[in-house]
């Protein structure tokens, strides 16, 4: 049981003014609440506006309510799209952060169980750092650790701030499992357990902590271990007690780590075949998957911790994504060079201060970022190039622990060995005005991680989908597979599987990474089920595929838009008929070569402008340059594409399709 002699133990700044001190921790302790603002302003907002979890993010919503299901308890993480490059099917290693998740996403079935769930982890992880920071420290380290937090979650944006997708769900705890680390180096005993179980969360989340947290999980038993034997040396009287609390505390690690760790073990030794682990380990060993490598890793590292505009925005959104271009070696070079040299001089000047705290601090800051340089090094090539953006979200956290820990040792070096109460009430309270700058510009709507978020456009047309859903409810299982066949990243399949986990309809899946993703229980044996599913979005939404009947149409595409997509398709029409229709030289050239089939035929009178609407061929002509356009028709072929665009995007009818009884 937690003591207050525990809570308080570690807490090194020393005692100012009360009046000063009391008016320093009340700037902390706002400045904690001032953090936690705009997660719960973005939830709240996103909740009003009746988010619903499309994609990856629906995938979370299924296996949380998963967990109060007997047959279909996760026991693995997601289906992991490195398999893809390894050749073996393998999930991140555990469903720890489903079962985070599983109470709020089972109370409120809709969106804002799971948003509501993904933002109680991050204020909570917000609280943990604060908290630790502030056993270091004391309020001045506390309210600076505020601003760097507020600080992330601003590069992040309001967005991230509820998305349980494992990538971005992971950051914030990541960067309290640096602080837990720092404070397991200074001796705080009551790190240990939650590390471990924070360490446990991320490993499981995704596969990019896996070397990362356990490196820098050994880094702090390390330091745990070599502080406790100079304690030893300095008050043997007090050994005894401080010895019986670490074993106390060590037993309580092994059992987080255990209880953590029980459903990836259950399903390693009950899968059939190779357990999930094994495969792990396997692929791990064989995969002929090239690396990044030293120069294109230590490129990709230094593009987020030392080279401007660093872990801010737009950082989150630009870094790696299509058409960035990696930094030059002496860019490179230079700027980690000075990112070391600082760490280096408030190293200096820790140790001629003798300032513990920030010593240790700036050494976990140096062996976060060699373990940085490590897994940069080992990424894999995948299918998505030399750098996937995902898989090194990582970086941003631990780029904003190097600014704290820079910030932190000059805040104590300003404040000076005698603590002068009325400079450090200043600086917590210059640090507090940080917070509230940033927190207040992560207010505004902002998505910045190009994840299943970033397609909040498909929630109108999934949701009212759902709302159309009625007629399947009693039939069952049904297939999914035809759900998915729209490819990487559409944003309806997995929003169609959790509408029919909410009515209960049972569903199975014959594709090997869905049956990963949902669960071995829900695999398809060619018997279990009796109808099919399949979606179709945009102009496909009007005809049934051949044997199916459609039972549900979600249109998303405002109304407004939809009149103005119609007036321009009148006008465009019009310009049509008119022979006004010309194509410039790489137009000809396509139409020519019998591309353009619809438009040979609407020149040549077989076919009317109707025909270049609803084949999409004329937003092929648009979107490939190929007519010869003057004002205002410019704008208006092009506005005429966007609209179109939209509303295809917006559309998605769901077909159903009886199975033979082979099960074919």
């Amino acid at each position: 049981m937690t003591t207050v002699e525990d809570v308080t133990a570690g807490v090194e700044s020393p005692p100012p003014l009360p009046p000063m001190a009391r008016l320093a921790f009340r700037f902390f302790i706002a400045s904690i609440v001032v953090a936690v603002v705009p997660v719960a302003v973005a939830t709240a907002r996103a909740i009003h506006n009746g988010w619903l979890p499309t994609g990856d993010n629906a995938l979370f919503a299924v296996r949380a309510r998963d967990l109060f299901s007997i047959t279909n308890l996760p026991l693995l993480g997601t289906w992991s799209s490195a398999s893809v490059n390894a050749g073996t099917q393998f999930n991140h290693p555990g469903p720890l952060y489903f079962d985070l998740l599983a109470l709020p996403a089972r109370v409120v079935q809709s969106g804002a169980g799971v948003a509501f769930g993904a933002a109680l982890v991050n204020a909570l992880c917000i609280v943990g750092i604060a908290v630790f920071a502030y056993r270091r420290g004391g309020a001045l380290v506390g309210t600076i650790a505020m601003a760097a937090t507020a600080s992330l979650c601003w590069a992040m944006g309001s967005e991230l701030m509820f998305e349980p997708w494992n990538p971005h769900s992971a950051l914030l705890p990541f960067l309290l499992f640096l602080v837990l680390v720092w404070s397991m180096t200074c001796g705080d005993l009551l790190a240990l357990p939650l590390a471990a179980g924070i360490g446990s969360l991320l490993v499981q989340t995704h596969l990019s902590y896996a070397l990362l947290v356990p490196l820098l999980g050994v880094w702090g038993v390390v330091g745990l271990v070599l502080g406790m034997r100079g304690e030893r040396s300095r008050e043997p009287d007090a050994w005894a007690v401080r010895r019986a609390r670490a074993l106390r505390y060590t037993a309580g690690g092994g059992v987080v780590l255990a209880v953590c760790w029980i459903q990836p073990l259950i399903e390693q030794f009950t899968s059939d075949g190779s357990g999930n682990l094994t495969r792990l380990v396997d692929s791990a060993r064989s995969s002929k998957a090239g690396t990044i490598g030293i120069g294109f890793g230590t490129r990709v590292v230094a593009t987020v911790v030392s080279l401007p505009p660093w872990w801010f925005r737009p950082s989150m959104k630009d870094a790696f994504a299509p058409g960035w271009h990696e930094p030059s070696l002496g860019s490179t070079v230079f700027s980690l060079v000075v990112v070391f040299a600082v760490l280096g001089w408030c190293a200096w000047v820790s140790l001629r201060r003798r300032d513990r705290v920030s010593s240790w601090a700036i050494a976990t800051a140096v062996v976060g970022l060699l373990a940085a340089f490590v897994t940069a090094w080992q990424g894999p090539v995948t299918v998505f190039g030399n750098v996937t953006p995902h898989t090194f979200r990582w970086l941003w956290p631990l780029g904003a622990f190097v600014f704290f820990v820079v910030a932190s040792t000059i805040g104590r070096r300003l404040v000076g060995s005698e603590v002068a109460s009325r400079r450090t009430a200043w600086l917590v309270a210059a640090f507090g005005l940080v917070t509230v700058a940033v927190a207040a510009l992560n207010l505004p709507f902002a998505d910045e991680g190009r994840g299943p978020n970033s397609q909040e456009y498909a929630i109108p047309a999934a949701h009212d989908l759902g709302q159309h859903m009625g007629s399947l409810e009693g039939r069952g299982p049904v297939l999914i597979d035809g759900l998915f066949r729209a490819g990487f990243a559409d944003p309806y399949g997995a929003a169609v599987v959790a509408e029919l986990q909410r009515r209960e309809i049972p569903f199975v899946a014959r594709d090997p990474v869905l049956v990963r993703q949902y669960g071995p229980a829900r695999r398809f044996n060619g018997h279990n089920a009796d109808a099919a599913l399949q979606l179709r979005t945009g102009p496909a939404t009007g005809d049934a595929p051949s044997g199916s009947r459609r039972v549900a149409r979600g249109e998303g595409f405002p109304a407004a838009d939809q009149r103005e997509l119609s007036r321009l398709e009148a006008q465009i029409g019009k310009h049509v008929e008119q022979g006004q229709l010309h194509l410039n030289p790489r137009g000809q050239a396509a139409l020519d070569a019998g591309n353009l089939p619809n438009l040979a035929q609407v020149q040549g009178g077989a076919l009317g402008p109707r025909a270049l609407f609803d084949s999409r061929e004329l937003d092929v002509m648009i979107q490939e340059h190929f007519l010869a356009l003057r004002r205002p028709w410019t704008a208006r072929f092009e506005r005429y594409a966007e609209l179109q665009r939209a509303h295809d995007r917006e559309t998605v009818g769901l077909f159903v399709e009886r199975l033979r009884a082979s099960g074919s």
